[in-house]
């Protein structure tokens, strides 16, 4: 089977899911929060990208995966693990700033995986041996996804307060 298949296989099968456990479970309990509230949980999935650096890790995917390809990618997803990490503390605080943070990060990360798309395509990374870094595109990023068109849902509500 050819690797650019499979990975299609796999990632539609992962994205089926999470979108059906989020809109059968996630969001039902969710949308009774206030929208601060339920970005939260929400936020805490992004806050996890930082596993994307593992892509910079030496050995971690065969050497013929061009180095630009995996700073950006690396780097790409750590910067918006830490945004989202901002993100989340401010919600916690109750920072005036903190739906701002949460939209900053949301703009950062969306930017990012469709820029990891295109360059995945441009590179056929997926022809090369990509390690752990396979199960992280494949089971991960449809979480993201789906949690990112849950993030927006819930900015798009207008705030409450308790």
């Amino acid at each position: 089977m050819e690797p650019i298949v499979l990975f299609a296989i796999q990632f539609t099968l992962s994205l089926v899911a999470y979108a059906l456990i989020a809109f059968w479970y996630v969001a039902p309990r969710l949308s009774r929060l206030p929208r601060e509230a339920a970005l939260v949980p929400l936020t805490w999935v992004h806050v996890f990208r930082m596993v994307g650096g593992t892509i910079l890790a030496p050995g971690a995917v065969d050497a013929a995966v061009p180095m630009d390809f995996r700073t950006m990618i690396g780097f790409g997803d750590m910067t918006t693990a830490v945004l989202a990490l901002l993100a989340l503390i401010a919600l916690r605080l109750r920072f005036r700033g903190a739906i701002a943070l949460v939209w900053l990060f949301l703009a950062v990360g969306l930017l990012d995986t469709a820029n990891a798309i295109v360059q995945s395509m441009r590179y056929s990374v997926f022809d090369h041996g990509l390690g752990v870094n396979w199960v992280i595109v494949t089971a991960y990023v449809p979480a993201l996804l789906v949690s990112s068109v849950l993030i927006f849902i819930h900015l798009r509500r207008p705030s409450q307060t308790r």
